[in-house]
């Protein structure tokens, strides 16, 4: 018979849900009363995970004898040299300067685009509201080859070939279906009171938006940011297509003609340049990886 003293949060509750056991405490999450399943499971992920990227920086200080004699092993010195090698003969700074500008251009113009599309989409009632999100979310399922033959003649057209704006309209393009189908999800979960209540403070719906709607979205803001930000840094296709001059070049395109040929493929300093490459994604996904776990969870759970 249960008591009538409320649990505090420091009661280590058990609670059982079909059969399963789960503790409150800070130990954690149990199965059949012991966590080595889900430790061994973790663990097994982690790995397939991390293996490609140690493989990589491995790789990447080995001779290029030793390379093809040990592929995955550990080098027996350490080749530094390959990375200035891959600097210096790839133009890695030129390229990185130009990929910096369309992921940051994609990044900045999709959060404009797609933010200000779902406020209207989540908050306002018109006719073609459900038909535009439902286009939204008919196109997440196209790939850009569906579509690349208009795209390219629309490209041409507009004079934008060959130039690095052109390339942020159509990363943005290709970025807004995810990026408004998430962020009209997190905008659906915001209490309407609050904005009512901006609104009868006198806020213009754009005040609305940016000083009570904006300040609440970080955690999506981030995680659109970084889907966004890595889809640019790493798209080749459309950069093969429309980017034909080497001082345009993104960082994919850039690097694949410089190791790889018609007669040889120099795989310790190809993979060196991609250890460099992958740095910055890296570096923002650590700076925003607290907003960004938040973001994805964002409505997860209800009440």
């Amino acid at each position: 018979m249960a008591s009538g003293r409320p649990r505090s949060n420091g009661d280590n509750l058990d609670h059982y849900v079909n059969g399963t056991h789960f503790s409150s405490s800070k130990t954690a999450w149990r199965i059949g009363g012991t966590p080595t399943l889900c430790y061994v499971t973790l663990l097994t992920l982690a790995i397939v995970v991390i293996y490609p990227f140690i493989t990589l920086i491995l790789g990447s200080l080995k001779s290029e004898g030793e390379f093809f004699a040990n592929p995955v092993g550990f080098p027996k010195s350490l080749e530094w040299h390959n990375y200035a090698d891959a600097w210096q003969q790839a133009h890695i700074a030129q390229f990185t300067i130009n990929s910096a500008i369309v992921a940051a251009g994609t990044v900045i113009l999709t959060l404009f685009c797609a933010g200000t599309a779902s406020f209207a989409l989540s908050r306002f009632a018109f006719p073609a509201n459900r038909i535009i999100y439902l286009s939204f979310i008919i196109l997440l399922t196209l790939p850009v080859q569906v579509y690349i033959i208009p795209l390219y003649v629309v490209v041409v057209k507009a004079k934008l070939a060959d130039n690095l704006l052109g390339l942020i309209l159509c990363y943005t393009t290709g970025s807004l279906p995810l990026s408004v189908f998430l962020f009209k999800t997190y905008f659906d979960a915001i209490p309407g009171e609050l904005m009512d209540s901006a609104r009868l403070d006198g806020c213009s719906d754009w005040l609305t938006f940016t000083r009570v709607v904006l300040p609440l979205s970080r955690p999506i803001v981030a995680t659109v940011s970084i889907f966004t930000f890595v889809q640019a840094w790493n798209e080749f296709f459309l950069a093969l297509i429309f980017i034909h001059s080497p001082d345009r070049q993104t960082l994919p395109l850039g690097l694949q003609a410089f190791f790889v040929n018609q007669f040889q493929t120099q795989f310790p300093e190809l993979f060196a340049t991609l250890t460099i490459s992958i740095a910055p994604i890296v570096i923002v996904y650590l700076l925003l990886q607290r907003q960004f776990i938040a973001g994805l969870t964002a409505g997860a759970v209800k009440g």
